[in-house]
């Protein structure tokens, strides 16, 4: 029993530091991001079910990122081949649409 523990509280802690370890990555891309221009080249914003995310494909330099939103109301703003000014960080080649 005592093992069981000890494996469940050894999972709880790496969880925790792979979430720690994935946030930092982010800020740094974030704070390390130029502005750049970039082109919508798919939406889906519908979203059925409650756990389900609007999904945007940003095309920029010839390589297609996808970017998800919890919620419609961000994803409807966009359109499909429309330029939009985007965030991209060349050290971990993330792209944002907001920072």
């Amino acid at each position: 029993m005592k093992n069981m523990y000890l494996i469940l509280i050894a999972l709880v802690l790496l969880g925790f530091f792979w979430f720690l370890k994935t946030d930092t990555k982010d800020r740094k891309a974030r704070k390390e991001a130029i502005k750049v221009n970039a082109v919508i080249s798919d939406l889906r914003c519908t979203q059925r079910l409650k756990g389900d995310k609007s999904l945007v494909k940003v095309t920029y330099k010839a390589k297609e990122y996808s970017i998800f939103f919890k919620d419609e109301k961000k994803c409807s703003k966009y359109q499909l081949n429309q330029q939009v000014v985007a965030y991209y960080s060349t050290t971990y080649d993330k792209l944002f649409l907001e920072l």
